[in-house]
């Protein structure tokens, strides 16, 4: 098993350091392309909206990286505006795309390539964990 973490002041720069930080120690550890990709997305996803959406800005935030044998798990602590993101977001997939309501399909698409996801408020900050199923090796 082995983690990373790292503390940052969100803001897109910051989002965007932190998420090649995260896919270099994915590597190192040995986990697959598409599950060290889906971490990064979801976790670009989650930061981004805190950025755009969680009311303060230069909020500050954590994210915990663990790698265990069969899963990557993420845990991102931030103190936004509480939002829990486990919420479905209600997009009509079978419109055109000139008739859909601007947004939520990050959020969609966190929820299908994440194989769970929770959420805790804890009374000044949000946390959410998720984790991906890594492809075993070989």
């Amino acid at each position: 098993m082995a983690d990373f973490v790292a503390d940052i002041v969100v803001d897109l720069d910051a989002i965007s350091t932190l998420a090649e930080q995260a896919n270099a120690f994915l590597a190192q550890s040995g986990v697959d392309p598409r599950a060290a990709h889906h971490v990064a997305l979801v976790i670009d996803e989650l930061l981004s909206n805190v950025a755009s959406h969680g009311g303060a800005a230069r909020t500050p935030a954590s994210v915990r990286l663990t790698v265990w044998p069969d899963r990557v798990q993420a845990q991102v602590t931030d103190y936004g505006a509480k939002f829990d993101p486990r919420t479905a977001p209600n997009i009509d997939e079978s419109a055109a795309v000139g008739d859909r309501r601007i947004g939520g399909l990050g959020l969609l698409l966190t929820h299908r390539v994440t194989d769970g996801l929770d959420y805790e408020w804890d009374g000044d900050r949000n946390r959410t964990t998720f984790w991906i199923r890594r492809i075993p090796a070989g």
